[in-house]
């Protein structure tokens, strides 16, 4: 999917250090698709129009949502789309409708 990036949200900085590209550990079983050709500064931070999860539970619904530069160096680790089509079925529902 072009001019889109996929990351894959943990709880927190703790569980996403031990997680690998090939072991992805304990995450929360959703995935953030940023879009990082749509973003703003505010209050000195950089922000991205995204797509994310509605709640904390595996493959939770979506909505049209933001995402700060800070959120995702802090909680999310970069995955490939095939990675996260397996991961959070209904984000792609939503992407590929």
């Amino acid at each position: 999917m072009k001019g889109v990036r996929f990351y894959l949200e943990y709880e927190n900085k703790t569980e996403k250090n031990k997680g690998t590209r090939k072991k992805l550990g304990r995450h929360t079983g959703n995935v953030l698709a940023v879009f990082f050709e749509s973003s703003w500064i505010r209050h000195g931070e950089l922000i991205f129009e995204a797509i994310g999860a509605v709640y904390f539970h595996l493959n939770s619904g979506v909505c049209c949502s933001a995402t700060s530069a800070s959120y995702l160096k802090e909680n999310c680790k970069r995955i490939s789309e095939l990675q996260a089509r397996g991961i959070h079925e209904n984000l792609f529902v939503y992407l590929d409708d």
